[in-house]
């Protein structure tokens, strides 16, 4: 039972539907598979906006948007959790990163790293320099890492999982998609692991 998880560690909802993931996979026995995309070319294939430009205008809904992450953080005891500073980023080439760590058979290391680096540390992994920095302090391979997120190959890897996303009905992130039906953003994780158990 595999679940591909479309993410992008742009969004703090990766990060929180990550931290509850363990969980699922321990309660249902499906395997996550995480999946690299871009978050900024889903929203352009899909014509989607990110809500922090779609709801720019309606005060209400945003903050309504950071109390429902505040109760989600609380209900689930992720203390560590802390809203980046340097939001929104850009991620194209620690999405790239991942792919790499994939290759390199890094991937959980390397996702661990940029995720807490992102939305626990405060850091601006944007800045490649930045992010070369936590990847070192991690242990982890650097030169390794950007020698292949600089190759065409891993560009078109990247361009093609979200693509490929879209084209499976994606239009933002996190989306999860199991037994060809799909189910977005944290809050419908539950039914996920509903339709897991049913599906059995």
């Amino acid at each position: 039972m595999i679940v591909d998880f479309i993410f992008d560690v742009a969004s703090p909802n990766t990060y929180l539907a990550h931290k509850i993931i363990p969980g699922i996979e321990e309660r249902t026995g499906a395997k996550f598979n995480y999946v690299p995309c871009l978050l900024g070319g889903i929203h352009k294939l899909s014509n989607n906006q990110p809500p922090f430009i779609a709801y720019a205008d309606c005060k209400n809904k945003s903050d309504y948007q950071m109390l429902e992450i505040d109760r989600f953080v609380k209900q689930h005891g992720l203390t560590n959790y802390k809203f980046n500073s340097h939001f929104p980023p850009t991620t194209i080439q620690i999405q790239r990163g991942a792919i790499a760590a994939k290759e390199l058979n890094i991937f959980e290391d390397y996702f661990e790293c940029v995720i807490k680096a992102m939305w626990e540390n405060d850091k601006n992994i944007s800045d490649i320099e930045v992010l070369k920095e936590v990847l070192k302090d991690s242990n982890l391979d650097v030169e390794s890492i950007i020698n292949i997120v600089t190759s065409q190959d891993c560009k078109d890897k990247l361009i093609k999982n979200t693509d490929d996303a879209v084209n499976k009905g994606c239009f933002g992130v996190p989306t999860f998609f199991y037994d060809d039906q799909i189910f977005f953003g944290k809050d419908h994780l539950y039914q996920l692991e509903q339709y897991i158990n049913s599906s059995k």
